[in-house]
């Protein structure tokens, strides 16, 4: 099964980012937005793994776990992979929270590779996936609005649990399901 590990986004943060996604929308341009119901911050994506795998990635991430106290995130700043100019993936970062994020991140690759998982190739970047762009057509209108676009970005929310998903593609779109949640800070 296809997996990763990921933090949970707030409701409000649901909300406003779904704000977002509609209102960049209005350029008409190509882009698959992210669900708003699958929207998370990424830390680690997974190949596929067995059910053997699965149990001893929630043994890692309870490891992992108990190393760290819940700590406030909030959303912050509009982005796009590579630029503004040439956005192929546009993506929302953070204001308050991304310095944990990043060692949570570090300690799941540490601990990672004493059950063999394979270790990312790029650095690790905290961001809200909103959406990838498909096509050119009306690029230069998304373009001028990720550049003026006015946003306000929700209240922080506490990250209390680390979460692992399942992913399973489809010709509709992705489906995530939880698969386990494990709290920080557990002893």
């Amino acid at each position: 099964m296809r997996a990763f590990i990921a933090v949970s986004l707030s409701v409000k943060a649901f909300s406003s980012l779904g704000l977002l996604q509609r209102d960049l929308a209005r350029s008409g341009a190509d882009v698959k937005w992210t669900a708003v119901e699958h929207l998370h911050l990424t830390l680690k994506f997974l190949a596929d793994m067995s059910e053997e795998q699965r149990k001893k990635i929630e043994e890692l991430l309870a490891r992992v776990a108990k190393g760290y106290e819940p700590f406030d995130i909030e959303l912050d700043g509009l982005g796009a992979f590579p630029s503004f100019q040439a956005p192929r993936v546009i993506w929302v970062g953070l204001a308050q929270g991304e310095e944990k994020l990043t060692r949570l991140a570090e300690a799941i690759e540490q601990e990672g590779a004493s059950i063999f998982l394979e270790r990312e190739q790029k650095p690790f970047s905290v961001h809200v996936t909103l959406g990838r762009v498909r096509s050119g057509r009306h690029l230069n209108d998304l373009t001028r609005l990720l550049q003026t676009i006015e946003w306000k970005a929700p209240e922080s929310w506490s990250v209390d649990t680390l979460s692992l998903y399942q992913s399973v593609l489809s010709s509709a779109g992705p489906h995530y399901s939880l698969l386990a949640d494990v709290p920080l800070g557990s002893r």
